[in-house]
């Protein structure tokens, strides 16, 4: 259904896409998204993200834009772009959140292996963050391998558990010791 512009609808376009951004209405928020899609699209790289990091910092509430444009980019076939938006945002960004857009790329591509190596070392450097884990089972379901799946979803959110260690007794044999949990 097409949409009929009123004539301050006219005088909002002239005004340009700084206004689009610095106005905080309910409309102008997703007109800066949009902005920002077009603007990646177009291939101007820095603006999109500058438009995106502005819209960040306007709603703080809604999805992260940088996740935004890089989804964007997979829904147009165009994974170099979508890893060259997470190389641009990745000083900035948490690691567990690039983390999680680089294992999305690889996943997008049918890269199950990667995937689950970009997600085992971010869960091991961050185990408090239940996205990697929830993701990491999506991998792991996606790959086939279900079983490793419900491994990772019952331990979902929980510290990570240190397995038990054998130490040998002083009469030479092992001695289990039971698991700890960390943290």
């Amino acid at each position: 259904m097409a949409r009929h512009f009123a004539p301050e609808d006219h005088q909002d376009i002239a005004a340009g896409p700084v206004d689009l951004l610095s106005d905080t209405s309910d409309t102008r928020p997703d007109a800066g998204l949009l902005l920002a899609r077009a603007q990646l699209l177009r291939g101007d790289l820095a603006a999109a993200l500058t438009a995106s990091r502005h819209l960040s910092q306007m709603l703080p509430g809604r999805p992260d834009p940088v996740e935004l444009l890089v989804d964007v980019a997979l829904e147009h076939g165009r994974v170099q772009l979508a890893r060259c938006v997470v190389a641009q945002a990745e000083p900035t960004a948490p690691a567990a959140q690039t983390a999680l857009l680089k294992a999305r790329i690889a996943l997008s591509q049918g890269d199950f292996p990667a995937a689950k190596a970009i997600l085992v070392t971010a869960v091991e450097a961050a185990p408090d963050v239940a996205a990697l884990r929830a993701l990491l089972a999506e991998v792991m379901v996606a790959a086939g391998t279900a079983a490793d799946a419900r491994a990772v979803l019952t331990h979902l959110g929980q510290p990570p558990v240190c397995p038990p260690l054998d130490i040998p007794s002083e009469a030479g044999e092992p001695e289990r010791r039971p698991e700890k949990r960390i943290g």
